[in-house]
């Protein structure tokens, strides 16, 4: 049995910059076949990949049903109080309540499971659940009224919009709820699927990357699947375990749950190779289409004849688009300046008398079009630290063109705590009210990082850079050049004002959390 769906990154995605996959789910009857004396019993391995797989299901459905339940009773709960305008919840409400409409809260999860609400055999994007949430819970209203009203069960059109009101609330938080706890058994390791790249090229690579970036997301990158016999025995510090001829053994004797094929490095032949090789196997394959910068809200899978095809949306910048962008810009870069300007006053006295030198440093960087402009920053290094950068070079922890030291010498005290707040930032402000920059777009770059641009790298200068955007919600400084690159060129191909608010929405606990500031 074959099930193709699609999980991906971007507004309709779970974090704005996810990969995009397209999961292909390869469920066998190996025990049935084993019974039959068909297929030799396999290796066992010292844990089982299935074992994860049901661990993660099992654990998460009871999970998200326990907390269904008491969300929907607090649901119903909230709308008899609301209802009722009494805020007495002790046993004089319980007398005024119709037992009878709570018994119709039964109803509510089998609906939930009609949606899919449980079906936990893949990874559903926060945004993608919320939305079949919000149908089942408008369902499981219109079911109540209706049984209400064939049962003949005293209620008023205020208590069913009440209901509809605070159901959506509480399963809403509940589901939250779920993800959190999920989140974190992934991280830990309890429910993590342990998973194999197929492929060694560089799309296999930046799969491997993200995942082990990513642990909440629940693969535990275990190592490389040699599909094109390069003959590579490790990349970026993970294992090259077999080739595609030994996938079978290699997926049972390493407990693997999962296998995730980077599209680009295999054809169809290997493609249909592994598919077959795993055929009587639990192990759960996804594919990814190895277009770079695809977001899955692009995509439409059509059925053709018994074959699949993705039809892709464009997305261009139109007038009216740009003029919301600015709009936004404007709205929100004028507010958050009145809000900070006591603020930016404060780290301006601290910085001229803590170190001497200018208060703002002024840099030239490369925005739309491939205009230059000057970006303003709090100063946060010593004065003229940009002419020490060169003894400092051999200590560069970055890769390609840029430079970036954890521990910087140039760094003053001062600008280590502006830098872990990104307060250092908030001249920036001034750069997106003039319309060098926007609110959210590309890392503003430096020019002789776009001297080394090829054709495909400068399409992330059709937009102007960001004061934020998707390199800073997703690692800001611990990421590397190409990571910096593939986020920004995901943007301008992705752009919608739905990822600008989202983008917007991840900042914030982004910079509380300080993650890769430094």
């Amino acid at each position: 049995m074959q099930q193709v769906t699609r999980a991906g990154m971007g507004p309709s995605g779970d974090d704005a910059a996810e990969v995009d996959l397209t999961e292909v789910t390869l469920i066998g009857q190996r025990h049935a076949f084993v019974a039959a004396g068909v297929l030799a019993a396999p290796v066992r391995p010292s844990v089982s990949g299935a074992r994860y797989r049901r661990r993660w299901a099992v654990l998460t459905a009871v999970l998200a049903l326990v907390v269904d339940i008491a969300a929907i009773g607090l649901g119903y709960f909230l709308a008899k109080v609301f209802r009722d305008g009494d805020l007495d919840i002790g046993p004089a409400l319980l007398r005024q309540v119709d037992t009878a409409i709570f018994a119709t809260a039964l109803i509510w999860p089998v609906i939930f499971a009609v949606y899919g609400l449980y079906d936990l055999r893949r990874p559903t994007h926060i945004t993608a659940e919320l939305q079949r949430l919000f149908q089942a819970v408008v369902t499981s209203v219109l079911v109540v009224a209706l049984i209400a009203f064939a049962a003949r069960i005293d209620v008023s059109r205020s208590f069913i919009v009440s209901l509809l009101v605070f159901g959506l609330a509480t399963t809403a938080m509940g589901r939250l709820f779920v993800r959190r706890v999920s989140h974190t058994l992934n991280s830990r390791g309890v429910t993590a699927q342990p998973t194999l790249i197929a492929g060694c090229n560089e799309e296999a690579r930046t799969l491997a990357r993200t995942f082990r970036r990513r642990p909440w997301m629940g693969f535990d990158i275990r190592g490389f699947v040699d599909v094109g016999n390069t003959g590579q025995t490790s990349i970026d510090g993970l294992p090259v375990v077999g080739g595609l001829d030994e996938v079978l053994t290699t997926v049972r004797e390493h407990g693997i749950a999962s296998v995730v094929v980077a599209g680009s490095a295999v054809g169809a032949g290997s493609l249909q190779q592994l598919d077959t090789a795993l055929a009587d196997t639990e192990v759960t394959v996804r594919v990814s289409p190895g277009l770079p910068n695809l977001g899955a809200s692009r995509v439409i899978v059509e059925p053709v004849d018994g074959m699949a095809l993705f039809s892709l949306r464009r997305q261009r910048f139109s007038r009216r688009q740009r003029a919301m962008k600015r709009a936004l810009d404007i709205t929100v870069a004028s507010g958050l300046l009145v809000v900070s300007l006591p603020a930016m006053l404060v780290i301006a006295m601290l910085i001229r008398v803590t170190s001497p030198g200018p208060i703002l440093f002024r840099q030239r960087r490369v925005g739309a079009g491939g205009k230059t402009f000057i970006i303003y920053k709090f100063r946060t290094m010593v004065d003229g630290a940009e002419h020490l950068q060169g003894t400092l070079q051999v200590q560069n922890e970055a890769e390609g063109v840029l430079f970036k030291m954890r521990r910087d010498p140039r760094v003053t005290p001062l600008g280590r705590v502006l830098r872990h707040l990104a307060a250092d930032e908030l001249p920036q402000l001034i750069n997106v009210l003039k319309s060098d920059m926007s609110m959210v777009g590309p890392r503003p770059a430096l020019p002789e990082e776009t001297a080394q641009y090829d054709d495909r790298w400068r399409d992330r200068l059709r937009v102007k850079p960001g004061l934020t955007g998707l390199w800073q919600v997703n690692g800001r400084h611990d990421l590397g050049f190409d990571d910096y690159v593939r986020y920004d060129l995901f943007y301008v191909t992705n752009w919608s004002l739905t990822l600008d608010l989202y983008i917007l929405a991840k900042t914030v606990p982004a910079l509380v959390s300080a993650r890769g500031s430094y």
